[in-house]
């Protein structure tokens, strides 16, 4: 099995913008298709406008209202602290998560949020998320890219939509966490290889940057997803002429000297703690399970087969139909498609097998899965007669959900404004039990009353557009791009806010600090990272007994309760948190040592 016969002059054609229906592999593309692409879709999908619509769409999904909102998660704040930790002095190599836990992940995603929080001048939500959000929507540019001039610019555009909304994708593209920065290095690296094996490019720096800067960010596996996938491919194709064109020696030392560059400085920094944290327990553990390690999120084997038809909605429905397609369609299985289905099982299979998963793990797979379906689409409408009669019928099931979820949303506003009792007894029937979550809610629906009324009708719109009009494959992935740029708008203005406002930490943060005036404040049981964050201070771990502690202590609820009576008869509590749980659980406590005497004023506190 071998790529096209003639890569490059495909690479040209693609890059100088020469129509899809020129390409010899679509010469028997339909009149109908053909008319339908000199029209309006012929020129969306010209470079540099294709580019401009990706960005466009880019913001409006990832950037807008990015920063409007508090850290409420127990990972954003996780990350951000060590941000934090890095532009107050803690040091570049191994920063201490508020000055008290080694960091669990390398520090690439976490360098770049402080260059930005160093140039805007403070930490803030906005400055720790931007690096996620910017690689988010540089990865939608780069699968429009590498489709295009491995297949045609029309797939390239179809995926570059696939994969920016796509839920999974759009939830990591707009919290600080090493996820999406990851994904976009590895997406780099596994579509430099291709275009190196097929002729498309002669350099092979690009690739091991890509790699060195996947281990930066996440470890180990940077470099060990691109070996799997291009070994299986290379075998499975005999491919062999490729190791010596791909100079892996030089590409060994790259990854090497960059990625384990700072391996070794940190474990001069941090010792044997950093080794069992960083190497063991987040790399070795998590793949070869040790009696004495405890995986966080353990699940069953088919648990990442789930997870991937939840986070490639609404796409999933369409991915499926499109396999089926492609079981009994006219696409061939050639070299390039052979290795984008290579790209997509390799990584599935390989994290079907750790105890440890989470969805989130699959999102270096995306980008493979957002072109094969992009491609069975651009079948689809080669061939409208004969092998996309499953069209009409998603078109036709995306345009009800849309309308129904429109519906939906109407209906909430409503109850937002008059009947707020019934919403909450509701939202108790799905455990979420918040006190202020309602009103928070209620709150932004007012704020943005002209976008909460108009993202809906809009998403109504697109969903009776879907059922009426004629089922094309380009109608379904704009109607359904178009919907959830509506919905992730709505998401990101009305309803994160709103379960932020609810739980998070910022405002008990703020009051506390106000309160000690100054004095050091203790910190007892177990650690949570938004206080931690808008706190600005690192924690100081006190333990109730000790008479030296200040006299002023956080503590978790739930640990606090823990505690004899007899300790805790000694103090008052003098401020509750929100709940940092949407089931309504879990508040932090400020607690005040009965006759306790005036603390002695502390150090400044560092300004957010």
């Amino acid at each position: 099995m071998t790529g096209d016969s003639d890569p490059k002059a495909q690479y040209v054609t693609s890059a100088l913008g020469v129509t899809a229906s020129d390409s010899p592999l679509r010469a028997d593309a339909s009149e109908e298709a053909r008319a339908a692409e000199r029209g309006l879709f012929a020129i969306v999908i010209r470079p540099r406008l294709a580019l401009a619509i990706i960005f466009a769409v880019g913001v409006l999904l990832f950037i807008v209202n990015l920063g409007g909102y508090p850290m409420y998660t127990k990972g954003e704040p996780r990350e951000a602290v060590t941000v934090f930790d890095i532009v107050h002095g803690g040091g570049v190599i191994l920063p201490m998560r508020a000055g008290v836990e080694i960091p669990s992940k390398p520090l690439l995603m976490h360098w770049i949020a402080a260059l930005v929080s160093i140039v805007a001048g403070r930490v803030n939500e906005w400055t720790v998320r931007l690096p996620s959000a910017l690689f988010a929507i540089a990865g939608m540019a780069a699968c429009c890219w590498y489709t295009g001039i491995l297949f045609d610019r029309r797939a390239g555009f179809f995926a570059a939509m696939i994969l920016g909304t796509s839920f999974q994708y759009l939830q990591a593209g707009t919290g600080c966490r090493v996820d999406m920065t990851l994904t976009f290095f590895l997406e780099i690296a596994l579509f430099e290889f291709i275009a190196v094996a097929e002729g498309l490019s002669t350099r092979t720096l690009l690739l091991y940057l890509a790699m060195a800067a996947a281990v930066l960010t996440k470890g180990p596996i940077g470099a060990a997803l691109p070996v799997i996938v291009a070994a299986v491919w290379i075998v499975l194709w005999r491919r062999w002429d490729l190791l010596a064109r791909l100079q892996l020696v030089r590409g060994a030392l790259i990854v090497g000297v960059i990625g384990g560059g700072w391996y070794f400085a940190a474990i001069a920094a941090g010792g044997m703690d950093f080794v069992r944290k960083q190497i063991l327990a987040e790399n070795l553990y998590r793949l070869f399970h040790h009696g004495g390690f405890h995986e966080g999120h353990a699940h069953p084997f088919y648990y990442e087969d789930v997870a991937l038809l939840a986070g490639f909605l609404p796409w999933s429905p369409v991915a499926i139909a499109a396999g089926a397609q492609y079981l009994r369609g006219p696409r061939k299985i050639d070299a390039r498609f052979g290795y984008l289905l290579v790209w997509f099982l390799a990584i599935l299979i390989f994290y079907n097998f750790p105890q440890s998963k989470r969805g989130v793990y699959l999102l270096a797979l995306y980008p493979a899965l957002s072109a094969i379906v992009a491609l069975l689409m651009c079948d689809a409408i080669d061939d409208r007669e004969s092998i996309a009669g499953w069209i009409k019928w998603l078109s036709r099931g995306a345009g009800a959900i849309f309308a129904a979820a429109a519906a939906g949303a109407f209906a909430g506003l409503a109850m937002l404004r008059w009947w707020t009792a019934p919403l909450r007894l509701i939202l108790a029937g799905f455990d979420l039990h918040a006190a202020g979550l309602t009103p928070a809610l209620a709150a932004n629906a007012r704020h943005f009353v002209v976008l909460a009324i108009a993202l809906p009708a809009a998403t109504a719109a697109i969903g009776v557009y879907l059922m009426r009009t004629r089922p094309l494959a380009e109608k379904l992935v704009a109607g359904i791009a178009g919907a959830l740029v509506c919905v992730a708008l709505a998401v990101n203005l009305i309803v994160e806010p709103g379960i932020a406002d609810a739980v998070a930490m910022k405002d008990f943060a703020a009051r506390t600090i106000a309160l000690a005036k100054g004095a050091p404040i203790g910190y007892f049981g177990s650690l949570d990272y938004g206080f931690a964050f808008y706190s600005g201070r690192n924690i100081d771990f006190v333990t109730p007994r000790d008479p030296n502690a200040p006299a002023l202590i956080v503590c978790p609820e739930d640990d606090w309760n823990l505690v004899g009576p007899d300790l805790r008869s000694r103090f008052e509590i003098i401020l509750r948190s929100p709940p940092t749980n949407l089931d309504g659980t879990s508040p932090l406590l400020l607690l005040h040592r009965l006759g306790a005497p005036p603390a002695a004023a502390g150090p400044k506190r560092l300004s957010l």
